[in-house]
C-alpha cells in the first residue's frame, strides 16, 4: 500500500480537531483542506440555500483527490457527523490507494467545550455558532464503523494532543497477513 495517507479529522464544532489537524497538516507538510472555510467562501458568493453544506464536502473532496493523485498525504478537516461524507473519504482513499486515517477529537468537560463554542471566531460570511447548534449536531452524530483514534481535547495540552495523532498517522500499518494491528 502506499504511504500516501488520507488524514480526517471528525469531531463536534469546538472539540479542537482544527488545532490538531493544523498541527498534523504541519508537522507532515500536508494540504489542510477544511469544510468550514470552504463553505463560507460559498456563502459570501451567494450559495446560502442549505445546500452549501453538501457542496463543500463534495469540493473538499475534489481538492483532496488532486493532491491524493500527486502523493501527497492530505488532512480533511470536517465534523463529518454521518455516513454520506464517511463513505465518501472511505471510497476516495480505496480509489487513490491511500491509508486511511481517522481521528475524532472530542472534549469530554461540557463546560470547556461550550466555553470554546461561544468564545469561537466563525469565517468572515460565516453564522455565528450557537451552542445550542452544536447540541443538535451532537444528537445527529453517529459513530464511527472503523477503528480510530479518539483524542479527549480536554485532558493534554494541544500540543501532546498533536503528538499523539502523528504517532497515530506515522505508525506502520498493520500486516494483513500477520493477524496483528
Amino acid at each position: 500500500m502506499s504511504r500516501t495517507r488520507l488524514i480526517v479529522m471528525t469531531g463536534l464544532p469546538g472539540a479542537g480537531k482544527s488545532t490538531v489537524a493544523e498541527g498534523i497538516a504541519r508537522a507532515l507538510h500536508a494540504p489542510i483542506l477544511a469544510v468550514d472555510p470552504i463553505e463560507a467562501a460559498m456563502w459570501r458568493g451567494g450559495l446560502q440555500d442549505g445546500l452549501s453544506g453538501v457542496a463543500a464536502y463534495v469540493v473538499a473532496a475534489g481538492l483532496a483527490d488532486a493532491q491524493l493523485a500527486l502523493g501527497i498525504t492530505t488532512v480533511i478537516d470536517a465534523v463529518n457527523p454521518v455516513e454520506a461524507p464517511r463513505a465518501m473519504w472511505r471510497e476516495l482513499a480505496a480509489r487513490r490507494d491511500a491509508r486511511l486515517m481517522i481521528i475524532e477529537c472530542v472534549c469530554g468537560d461540557e463546560a470547556v467545550h461550550r466555553a470554546r463554542v461561544e468564545a469561537r471566531e466563525t469565517p468572515p460570511g460565516w453564522p455565528p455558532l450557537t451552542w445550542s447548534r452544536v447540541q443538535q449536531r451532537r444528537a445527529e452524530f453517529e459513530p464511527w464503523r472503523e477503528p480510530h483514534l479518539v483524542l479527549d481535547t480536554c485532558s493534554v495540552s494541544p500540543d501532546e494532543l498533536i503528538q499523539q495523532a502523528l504517532d497515530h498517522v506515522t505508525a506502520p500499518a498493520a500486516d494483513p497477513h500477520s493477524g496483528r494491528r
